[in-house]
């Protein structure tokens, strides 16, 4: 999924009542707030910045306010639904796209549509069955590869937000590809079962991905790679594409290159594409080609 703007336009609540003192009406206002639980702190689980960590989510009820206090991703969301046509993965695309280019001023767009581009022509070569994503946030990634999978096709993606994996779960139900997406939340090393059952009752003999795609914390790349590796998950013949492009809204992590370089080292991986996107940064497609 794409994962600009991973820290949602939250306020704190005493921010927000500062924000709504003296406006008339306002002061009684209902609202719902939302304290971060100690689990999903910053700097918590993982790594991962998550939705809720920047201060209390407050809804009230009041339209005019509504849109100022929910993150970028719920605005995301309801743009989406009110513009793209339901069961229509291409027009909900095309919604994401200008939401996207409109909060960033086109900042990004260039290697985003590499990256894009990368992924349609790698899943049309590949013609895969088994496919997996790491890092899923709201689901654009995901309906690019869905899109063109066959009907007995499954995308099992993984996000370890909650509020990230929900709008991606109905973002792929709006576009009419929930039966080739499945999505769950959680980390790599909590969910390697739940992934391994989501392709059981598919025909092909084995239990390895014919395509992974890491889009998430770029430093655990490797580190989720080769759990995958262990499990089975990721084997001979699995396509692996990793972008460790740092984009619009997004905090630069060391680690990401190490990614290239584990492929570059290791035997058992064929290096097939390394698009460089900025600086360090790049998009690498490798294929496992050593046969046990």
């Amino acid at each position: 999924g794409r994962r600009v703007g991973r820290v949602a336009m939250l306020r704190t609540a005493r921010g927000i009542g500062r924000a709504l003192q003296g406006l008339p009406g306002r002061s009684s206002a209902p609202c719902l707030t939302r304290q971060p639980s100690a689990a999903w702190t910053a700097g918590g689980t993982r790594g991962l910045v998550n939705a809720e960590t920047m201060g209390t989510v407050m809804r009230v009820d009041q339209g005019k306010w509504s849109a100022f206090m929910f993150g970028r991703e719920r605005q995301l969301l309801i743009h989406v639904v009110n513009t793209a046509e339901e069961g229509n993965a291409e027009s909900v695309m095309s919604a994401m796209d200008t939401f996207w280019n409109e909060t960033f001023k086109m900042e990004g767009t260039d290697s985003w549509s590499i990256r894009g581009d990368l992924i349609d022509r790698v899943v049309k070569d590949k013609k895969p069955r088994r496919c997996m994503e790491i890092g899923t946030y709201c689901g654009y990634s995901s309906l690019r590869i869905a899109r063109n999978l066959p009907a007995e096709g499954l995308l099992v993606s993984i996000e370890l937000d909650p509020l990230f994996a929900a709008i991606a779960t109905k973002i792929v139900e709006h576009a009419g590809l929930e039966r080739k997406v499945k999505i769950l939340m959680g980390t790599v090393e909590q969910r390697t079962d739940n992934i391994l059952s989501c392709f059981k009752h598919m025909s092909k003999a084995g239990t390895s991905v014919d395509f992974l795609l890491c889009d998430h914390s770029k430093e655990l790349f490797v580190p989720d790679l080769k759990l995958l590796e262990e499990k089975g998950i990721a084997g001979p013949g699995t396509v692996v594409m990793g972008d460790t492009t740092v984009y619009p809204g997004e905090a630069a992590i060391a680690g990401g290159g190490d990614l290239l370089s584990y492929f570059a080292t290791n035997p058992k991986y064929r290096v097939q594409e390394h698009i460089g996107t900025h600086q360090a940064s790049g998009i690498t497609v490798s294929e496992w080609v050593h046969l046990p």
